[in-house]
């Protein structure tokens, strides 16, 4: 016979053994919610009728797949675009409401307002009237996914970067101001755009290829200075670069670098 003292043992400790696999369950539950489909830039096209600014039914469902596989804690970056539907005001108020309607469903789906950064929309009336120019474009952000200009209310920093001519190697005045801005930045949610431009510095065939080409390289080693600093890359999610040398000499502010929160 079982004493009673031993059954009594074995139904707390089974109690024990219960709450604790709840209590975890519960914790592996409050992890942060993302997944395969929450990667850099990854996208999603919502197709609309013309003239209508709901996500359909159908349309809900693919939607609502595709959250479901990112997760809730990724970052959703949103465009929208309207075609040749009826006047420009009415077409630019249409992509208005596709853009609003993508944004209120991804809310609905338990992302979080801060998760979702609806940017703009426009009525593309280059484009012929068909699906893909009554759309709206999700892109993945997999951290930050927001702009802290908008949520945290930041200003709107901004370093500027100045270049030699023909060279896109960083100098030690530029490799300060980099980490000093990266410093003011780490412990945040900011996301950074970089822009740099460059002048007629190198002559010969296609200057325009040439120079833009050195302008990609000043983003590069901008990059580099940044995520030695500990800014992850997949916040580096902005870069634009320009040949201004038909409309600017070659100077040091037409060689120009740019880093700014977002």
């Amino acid at each position: 016979m079982v004493p009673m003292k031993s059954i009594v043992g074995l139904v707390l400790g089974l109690f024990v053994v219960a709450v604790s696999g709840a209590f975890f369950t519960a914790a592996a539950a409050q992890e942060r919610d993302v997944g395969p489909k929450c990667t850099q830039w990854n996208s999603y096209r919502v197709l609309f009728k013309k003239g209508d600014g709901k996500i359909s039914d159908e349309t809900a469902k693919g939607l609502a797949a595709f959250v479901k596989d990112a997760g809730r804690d990724c970052g959703y970056r949103l465009y929208a675009t309207a075609s040749k539907e009826g006047a420009y005001d009415k077409a630019d108020s249409i992509a208005g409401r596709r853009l609003n309607a993508t944004s209120d469903f991804l809310k609905a789906q338990g992302v979080k307002p801060e998760m979702v950064l609806a940017l703009s929309h426009w009525v593309d009336d280059r484009a012929t009237d068909k699906n893909q120019a009554r759309s709206a474009i999700l892109y993945t952000l997999p951290k930050q996914g927001i702009s802290c200009r908008r949520y945290e209310k930041r200003s709107p920093v901004q370093v500027a970067l100045f270049f030699d001519s023909k060279s896109s190697v960083i100098s030690q005045r530029v490799k300060s101001e980099l980490e000093k801005f990266a410093a003011g930045i780490k412990d945040s949610r900011c996301n950074v755009e970089l822009t740099a431009t460059a002048a007629k510095e190198i002559t010969g065939a296609k200057p325009d290829k040439t120079n833009k080409d050195l302008a990609k390289q000043r983003i590069k080693a901008i990059m580099d200075i940044l995520t030695a600093a500990g800014i992850d890359s997949d916040r580096l999610i902005d870069t634009n670069v320009e040949y201004v040398g038909d409309r600017k000499p070659n100077t040091a502010k037409s060689r120009l670098a740019t880093a700014s929160l977002m």
